[in-house]
């Protein structure tokens, strides 16, 4: 038991304490090595309504392209076109609990109970960020990523900067993939 709860504990605040959850998919039969300058898609689904968010995902995005070696293309036919979306769900703070009790018998009870949320947020709207790839030639999509739970609306504006800074470094890490990935 002494052994027991300490092992509970840490896995209760592991769960709380997760990052955001990253998705993966592209096509594998694309020419990736064939890519070197980009353009933002005209049809981008940016965030409507929060100029804020699309200065922040468009800086971030931009940024870790380029530290990839990629350039932004305005006036000349790029290779592969850029869009994100965010994905707005609202959550409350009850869902997803995670409890334990422990229990004996007897003619003297003695019980113990653990119970944490799987999250520490507080309720409001959970912001993802998808990613979309395409190839300007083909106008087909070629890679996507996903990031959930980037931003919860309870950020500052730095630390907003900050979350949504680390969650299109973390989706970029994956671009372009190579056969490991």
């Amino acid at each position: 038991m002494r052994v027991l709860l300490p092992c509970l504990a840490i896995l209760a605040l592991s769960l709380g304490c997760a990052g955001p959850e990253l998705h993966f998919d592209y096509d594998v039969k694309a020419n990736y090595q064939a890519y070197h300058a980009y353009d933002w898609y005209a049809a981008s689904k940016a965030a409507p309504g929060n100029p804020l968010l699309d200065n922040r995902v468009r800086r971030a995005v931009e940024a870790e392209l380029a530290l990839r070696g990629f350039k932004r293309e305005t006036t000349a036919d790029p290779e592969f076109l850029v869009t994100y979306y965010p994905v707005l769900t609202a959550r409350g703070r009850s869902r997803g609990a995670f409890s334990i009790g422990l229990g004996m018998g007897g003619p003297v009870g003695l019980g113990l109970g653990l119970a944490a949320p799987l999250t520490a947020r507080p309720s409001g709207q959970i912001t993802s960020i998808v990613l979309e790839i395409k190839d300007f030639k083909t106008q087909q999509l070629v890679w996507k990523a996903a990031a959930g739970e980037v931003l919860d609306g309870s950020e500052t504006p730095e630390e907003a900067d900050a979350a949504v800074t680390d969650a299109v470094k973390k989706l970029l890490k994956r671009f372009p993939p190579t056969s490991n990935s």
